[in-house]
């Protein structure tokens, strides 16, 4: 399956024609963003689907399949959210290489100011879509920065090769990322506003902060 997403966005010919295309057409909102985890979530708890998906030879296929199991995705759906994601992610490992980068990025004083600064190094995105990446890994259970009393970083969460640590501490001192929360929903809500991840009854303490929190106060 992700030889078929490779294939279709992320090799070399196809992610530049959808990094194009993609930053003259920013109308995809949350509610989009979190389709296309959902349907990823779904291929990966679902053998058969994840089977049928990696036959498909083409777009057309693979598009109907997903409306087939409950995920009314287009091209253009997929591809944006596949494209951001590894244009933010291609940003972090660039600047992980690159001091001076990493350095210049970690002082911008505001969101904005970030994503200008990633513009131009020739990766594009909004606040937005950085917030909502950082808080997909943020609510892992599985990754998550502790900070001090006095903001220093006590663990440092990765992914793969790429510290994601400093990026989640630096959009929390924003204000674009909540100290934490869950992708999951509650069976019962405080209020009516379902998207704001600030409110107390959408944050909870990841499952791994407490073995974090003890090896952090071991070490």
């Amino acid at each position: 399956m992700y030889y078929q997403i490779w294939n279709f966005f992320l090799k070399e010919d196809k992610y530049i024609y959808w990094k194009e295309k993609i930053k003259v057409n920013k109308n995809f909102d949350k509610v989009t963003w979190q389709k296309n985890i959902d349907f990823l979530s779904l291929v990966e708890q679902t053998f058969q689907l994840k089977s049928q998906l990696a036959e498909t030879d083409s777009l057309e296929p693979f598009l109907k399949l997903a409306r087939e199991n409950g995920y009314n995705l287009t091209a253009e759906e997929l591809g944006w959210f596949l494209v951001t994601r590894r244009q933010i992610w291609d940003l972090f490992d660039f600047a992980q290489k690159t001091p001076s980068l990493k350095e210049k990025l970690l002082i911008a004083k505001e969101p904005q100011q970030f994503i200008d600064i990633a513009a131009e190094n020739g990766y594009y995105f909004s606040v937005d879509e950085l917030a909502w990446l950082l808080i997909d890994i943020k609510s892992s259970s599985n990754l998550v920065s502790i900070n001090n009393s006095v903001g220093e970083i006590l663990t440092v969460s990765s992914y793969g090769r790429i510290e994601t640590g400093y990026w989640i501490w630096l959009a929390e001192h924003w204000g674009i990322v909540p100290p934490f929360c869950h992708r999951d929903k509650p069976s019962t809500f405080l209020c009516q506003n379902l998207n704001n991840p600030f409110l107390p009854d959408r944050c909870f303490l990841p499952k791994s902060y407490f073995n974090q929190r003890l090896m952090a106060i071991h070490n």
